[in-house]
């Protein structure tokens, strides 16, 4: 889906919900050699937008699909779980903003936590068939963004289409 608006309120939200949480994502952030507290908020900022972004699109499509969860959590309450939930579906949504997409061609960043990353193969097997991926492009300048592609992680696997990141932080 092309060409999808962002609303000044959904940005100034989610402004505000990067400002807020900055902090306690900083010690995440660290651990990939991201220290620039600036560009945190950005990752924030954009993560949150594409989360609005999807549920917006969906939630008519889905009638039980879960709200982007806009609390500010301390370091030791944040979770791996899915961005986005239905009954039957679990949604992680992964963005990428337009300056990047300039840089390094179109790519999304997977988490790493708990010894795992919430893309691993083992894990979802295992523990949930249902996941999918959301990947969101976005031009924020512009105030506009893109639904790439909605896939289950099985598929990503399948087609061999995780890569190491190109920049170590």
């Amino acid at each position: 889906i092309d060409n999808i608006k962002i609303s000044e309120e959904v940005y100034n939200m989610c402004v505000e919900f990067a400002n807020k949480s900055a902090d306690s994502s900083a010690d995440k952030y660290a651990k990939r050699n991201q220290k620039n507290i600036e560009k945190i908020k950005k990752d924030i900022r954009n993560g949150k937008i594409a989360e609005q972004i999807v549920y917006d699109t969906l939630k008519e499509k889905f009638a039980d699909l879960t709200a982007p969860d806009y609390n500010v959590y301390d370091k030791k309450e944040k979770n791996w779980s899915p961005d986005l939930k239905t009954q039957k579906l679990n949604i992680a949504v992964k963005s990428q903003d337009f300056e990047s997409a300039m840089h390094y061609g179109d790519s999304w960043v997977f988490q790493f936590g708990n010894g795992k990353f919430d893309c691993d193969e083992k894990v979802f097997k295992e523990k949930d068939e249902n996941h999918f991926v959301c990947f969101v492009s976005l031009n924020v300048a512009k105030r506009t963004a893109k639904i790439q592609a909605i896939v289950k992680v099985d598929w990503l696997h399948q087609n061999s289409l995780f890569k190491e990141m190109k920049l170590e932080y």
